[in-house]
Parts: C-alpha cells; structure tokens; sequence
C-alpha cells in the first residue's frame, strides 16, 4: 500500500483547509464580527475532530470510511451508507471543478469556453488521480511554499500601502454574542471546517500512526487561524458592507494594491492562489469519490478514476451560472446538506462502533465466566 508521511499529511491538511475559502468573507451576516464567527466554528470543527472523526480512525487506523461501514453495518447497511458519501464525494468535486473553470473565465480565460477549461483541469486532476496517492500528496509539498510566499508578499504590500484599517473592526460583538453564534453555526462549520470528514479516506496512508493526531489537529489549527487572519484582514480593509455585498473580496483588496506606476494589477497573484487551492480541493475530494467506489466495487481506485471523473465532467456543466452554485450552496448545501455527512453519519458511526465493541467485550466476559 502506498504510503505518505505526517509532514505530507500536515501540508495537504493545510492546503484543503485553505481552498477556496479565501475567496468569501466567511459568516457574512456577523458583519464586522465575522472573524470571530470564523474562529467559533474553527474551535467547534476542532471539537468535531477530537471527539468524533479521529476516534472513528483510532479504532480502525488501516481501513478507510467505506469500509469501516461495511465492517460495523453489513453488506446491505454498508452500501446504503457508503454510496451518499460517494455521491457527496463527487458532488463536492463538481462544484470546485465549476468554480475553478468560472474563475479561470472571468479572471485570466474570457475569450475560451468553459467547457474546455473544465477539461483542461479535469485531464490534469485525473492524472494527479492516477499516478496515486503519493504522488498527489508530494505536489502539494511543493504548492505550499509557493502560495505561503505570495501570501506573505500581498500582506507586505497591503502594509506599504496603508489601506490596512484596524478600526474597521470595532466595535466587537456590538450586537451581543446570538449574532456570531448564528453566522458561525452551522454554516461555518460546514464550510470548511467539517470538511475533514474526506480524510477517514486518508489517514490509513499515513506510515507513522502515533503522529496522525498531532499533525492533523496542528495542521488544522494553523489552517483554521489563517482563515480568521484573512477574514479580518478583508473586514479592516472593506469594512463590513463593502466586503458582504458580493463578488470576491479578496481580489478586491488586491486591486487596492497601487505603488506609484511601478506595482499594481496584484489581481493575477490572487488568482493563482486561488486556482491553486480550489484544485488541491477538487483532486482531493476526486481521489475521495475514487477510492471509495473502489472499496464498494472491491477493486482499484485507479479503475474508478476514469467513471468517477466522467461523473464530476458532467456534473460540473449542469449549473447555470457561477453564482447559481454558490447561491445554492450556501443557502442549502452548507445549511442543511452537508452537516449530515460531516456531522451526523460520523456521529451515529462512532456511536455504533462503541456499541459494537461493547457487545463485543460483554460477550468476551460472559464466555470467560
């Protein structure tokens, strides 16, 4: 079996989290609070990791989420249970796919049709796909510092600039404490941090078990205070109603950026560590979808890649417009869809496994006696 090391298994943690996050300000109802809102469904994801997802893959640390389904719910409960997940699996791919090939049309492409740029993306995540899983998880070794030095450039020019304005962010928590709590829950939670839930298809790679929780719960906590950091940083620059009317804020800021005659159009930059973090997003949750038919069909996932990628295609042309997706998922997937699979099913999962393990010592007991 292929195999990564907890430092790869950190930086795709890192990459994920990040994604396209960026290119919303996250619990926008919360207005001026939104960064705190971030930080609450950051520390609520965490609770999520610690006490739910992680010890599902404690119990089992070599199998993957399918098939820790198959193994406590039987053929028929198994497969009943594993095929939403490979639907969500792909569904969540469908809509990065989209939004990469809307950014790419709007930002570096608009003369070439969308349907090619799809494919392009497709051809290159179906190849990452392919040549497995070490290979995937060492090309975002080396996207990080790539994406970690244009941050930190942007930072540094938004500070040369001056449009940096702390007080854009006070006062705090003006309106009470129910306003945050509100932005934050659930759909915060769910986009991105309940997103983790992706990798009970990873972690059985990872050669060095002992180290699986403390780089992901490092991994996750550096990620998730990047994500308040940007919030924040979007908030002090636009303030509260010019970031929440819409579009993407962070290339608004960017265009803010003008030095003399010498630096300007910044727009091209964030538009790389965009198209950089939805792909790494997409492959992973393509890999998902793979992988898990594979553990369904009791075969390789480098036979599902090319079905599972003809699915994703399709389903990536099947929206109207780039708003429409993000309209519709934010105003339902995030609210109501996906909890269930990030917050329920692994829940009820965990419960039946403690149960199972019960019964499974009770009856030791028993026969001991």
């Amino acid at each position: 079996m292929e195999k990564i090391s907890p430092y790869q298994l950190g930086v795709m943690i890192i990459m994920f989290e990040i994604g396209s996050s960026p290119l919303f300000l996250l619990a926008s109802e919360a207005k001026r609070d939104a960064w705190i809102s971030v930080l609450i469904a950051m520390v609520c994801g965490m609770l999520l990791l610690v006490f739910v997802t992680l010890p599902i893959q404690r119990r089992e640390p070599d199998l993957n989420l399918i098939d820790i389904l198959f193994r406590y719910g039987g053929k028929w409960v198994g497969h009943l249970f594993a095929w939403p997940y490979v639907i969500y699996f792909l569904y969540k791919s469908v809509r990065n796919v989209r939004e990469f090939g809307d950014l790419m049309n709007l930002y570096l492409l608009p003369q070439s049709p969308l349907v090619v740029v799809i494919i392009i993306i497709m051809l290159v995540s179906t190849y990452a796909v392919y040549m497995g899983v070490e290979v995937f998880f060492r090309v975002t070794e080396v996207l990080l510092p790539v994406i970690t030095v244009i941050y930190f450039f942007l930072l540094f020019l938004l500070w040369i600039v001056g449009v940096i304005q702390v007080d854009n962010l006070l006062p705090i928590m003006e309106e009470g404490l129910r306003p945050v709590v509100d932005a934050a829950l659930p759909e915060v939670v769910s986009f991105p941090f309940g997103e983790m839930v992706l990798f009970l298809m990873y972690w059985r790679f990872v050669n060095e078990k002992k180290k699986i929780i403390p780089a992901t719960l490092i991994s996750y906590s550096m990620a998730g205070l990047f994500l308040v950091f940007t919030n924040a940083l979007i908030l002090s620059i636009l303030g509260p109603e010019l970031a929440g009317i819409g579009g993407i804020p962070l290339m608004i800021v960017a265009s803010l950026i003008r030095i003399t005659q010498f630096l300007e159009r910044m727009d091209p930059l964030v538009a790389i560590l965009l198209f950089i973090g939805v792909w790494v997003k997409q492959t992973a949750y393509y890999f998902g979808a793979a992988m898990a038919l594979a553990s369904i069909f009791k075969t390789s996932y480098k036979r599902m890649t090319l079905p599972a990628g003809v699915v994703i295609f399709i389903g990536s042309l099947l929206f109207g417009s780039f708003m429409e997706q993000i309209r519709f998922g934010f105003e339902y997937n995030v609210k109501y869809h996906f909890p269930i699979f990030q917050i329920v099913l692994p829940s009820l999962l965990l419960l039946f496994m403690l149960i199972r393990k019960k019964g499974k010592k009770d009856t030791t007991i028993a026969g001991q006696s």
